[in-house]
């Protein structure tokens, strides 16, 4: 197989759930490595969270926070 071909495995899924069980069997361990995440770990992984803000006053002042909620955290920015 060719080197090309060996990289594209690695990264296309699709590619490489297209290859022969032996073609799959032949490739070397990917230099990378398996990289699996704990639930722990991902459940604060916020990169393509879905956030929502909004802004909340204080009832008994005139200071106002924006407040965003995004994976189960609540900030003022």
């Amino acid at each position: 197989m060719r080197t090309d071909d060996i990289v594209r495995a690695w990264r296309d899924q699709e590619y490489f759930l297209g290859l022969s069980a032996a073609q799959r069997a032949s490739l070397p361990a990917n230099p990378a490595g398996l990289v699996e995440l704990s639930p722990d770990a991902l459940s604060n992984v916020l990169g393509a969270s879905h956030s929502t803000c909004f802004v909340s006053c204080h009832p008994r002042s005139s200071e106002c926070c924006n407040s965003c909620f995004s994976g189960g955290t609540l900030c003022c920015c």
